[in-house]
């Protein structure tokens, strides 16, 4: 085995090699069509870059403009995705991205710039703007373009040896406890190829698991089985005939709160939500824009509307606590949450998955679950990495230190000349200008009893 030598490439080589929840770009035609916005990319965990990654990042970027909706792609949007009407599939094989125009990226030196071996290092300053419905789709390949640049450019000591194992494993582990999966790691993988070892290796739990359940007979002498629900990548899902995945993004709770007023802003979202899908088929809502307090205090202000939503999506704070919150919202409303689901989606591995999914049956709720990082950027350093002729296949690395996953988002900035803000359940996740940050936890009480309420804690 040789050694690991740096891909050279990170462009992007599909427009759907995204999250579903992004091409909610229609909702955006359909209501906001004419709205000016502004993204920002953050970097939490404060990582050091290079030059040299800048620049590929930025030939990345204006690779992006030469992406367009093939025809099988739209075939199967068609086909997956029968709530995008034809109209829409039009718009989106006419789209194209206008990087040149439409993002900035600005490579800044460190203070000690320039190391013993020439490398320069320093931090990015990006942002994305234009119209709305232009800019929307931006976000997840952006960030799938930093994170495989980092780890081609920077932190090199990692490689794929045992990743096909180590998802099939994970992916046989939650199928047998019960848990519905839906792969929710587009933003944050370490590569394209890691990406694809992964999902290669949870249709493979998948399909091992219908062998067993065939030969066992189904149900008999074992609990529920889960499955694979599907991916939220809309690329890997026509790649391997899955389900698209995908509910309400926050930035749409920001953009109509900052446009409209904070006060119901959840609730109006909601109603819009439903004018552009009235099927109902992608009613999971999101609770915690601005805290789940003032979320649950618009979701029991219309039973009707409430009991018409599947369900709702966990993405900070403590899922544990939400469990009992969730359940009393809909017996407040009138609705059986065992026909209900939780979709926990926060920094999860598979034995917190196994653990929550035992809390919400003995809650009697209805649960799934969006796993992202901990399958597709799982990886141990190592001092010799080896480039396999098949990467992925080999023995589960399991003795080194973590190769840690980039801390990083790319958030709505600003709306019409409107500061966008996000108030988590976890404060480390805040986002948006600090004086707007403030002004909406005033707005929402949220600074006078730290949060507490009749819903339980929101930070």
């Amino acid at each position: 085995m040789a050694a690991l030598s740096p891909e050279p490439q990170c462009y992007i080589q599909s427009i759907l090699d995204s999250d579903l929840y992004k091409f909610r770009q229609y909702a955006i035609l359909e209501l906001y069509p004419d709205v000016d916005v502004k993204y920002r990319f953050t970097n939490r965990g404060g990582t050091r870059f290079t030059r040299d990654m800048h620049a590929d990042v930025l030939k990345a970027i204006h690779h992006l403009g030469t992406l367009s909706l093939t025809a099988s792609e739209r075939s199967f949007l068609e086909r997956r995705c029968p709530y995008f009407p034809a109209s829409y599939l039009d718009y989106l094989s006419s789209f194209r991205f206008r990087p040149e125009t439409q993002v900035r990226l600005t490579f800044v030196p460190s203070s000690d710039p320039t190391a013993d071996d020439g490398t320069e290092w320093g931090s990015f300053e990006l942002e994305v703007e234009g119209k709305w419905v232009d800019t929307i789709l931006y976000e997840v390949p952006l960030m799938s373009i930093i994170s495989e640049a980092y780890f081609t450019h920077v932190d090199t000591k990692w490689d794929y040896v045992g990743q096909l194992e180590q998802a099939h494993r994970k992916g046989l582990a939650l199928f047998r406890a019960g848990c519905l999966l839906s792969e929710f790691g587009s933003r944050r993988r370490r590569t394209y190829r890691a990406h694809d070892i992964v999902m290669r290796g949870l249709v493979r739990a998948q399909d091992e698991c219908a062998r067993e359940d065939g030969a066992e007979g189904e149900g008999e002498g074992k609990g529920e089985r889960g499955k694979l629900a599907g991916t939220s990548n809309v690329h890997f899902a026509h790649k391997y005939d899955l389900v698209p995945i995908g509910t309400i993004a926050h930035e749409m709770v920001m953009g109509i709160a900052a446009l409209e007023g904070y006060e119901g802003s959840n609730g109006r979202t909601m109603d819009a939500w439903e004018k552009v899908y009235p099927d109902g088929s992608l009613g999971i809502a999101l609770t915690d824009t601005f805290t789940t307090r003032p979320f649950f205090d618009d979701f029991v202000a219309n039973p009707a509307r409430a009991r018409r939503w599947k369900g709702l999506r966990q993405d900070s704070g403590d899922p544990l606590k939400f469990i009992p919150v969730a359940k009393e919202a809909f017996e407040r409303v009138g609705a059986d949450p065992k026909t209900k689901v939780v979709v926990f989606s926060d920094s999860l591995d598979v034995e917190r998955c196994i653990e929550l999914k035992k809390a919400a049956d003995e809650a009697g709720i209805g649960c799934s679950f969006g796993v992202g990082t901990h399958l597709t950027n799982d990886f141990r350093r190592v001092d010799e990495p080896v480039l396999q002729d098949v990467p992925g296949e080999g023995p589960v690395r399991e003795e080194g230190e973590k190769s840690k996953a980039l801390n990083m988002v790319i958030k709505l900035y600003s709306i019409a000349g409107q500061p966008c803000v996000k108030i988590s359940d976890e404060l480390t996740k805040n986002t948006g200008d600090p004086e707007a940050v403030a002004l909406v936890k005033r707005r929402f009480g949220l600074e006078e009893d730290g949060g507490e309420s009749k819903w339980g804690p929101t930070v």
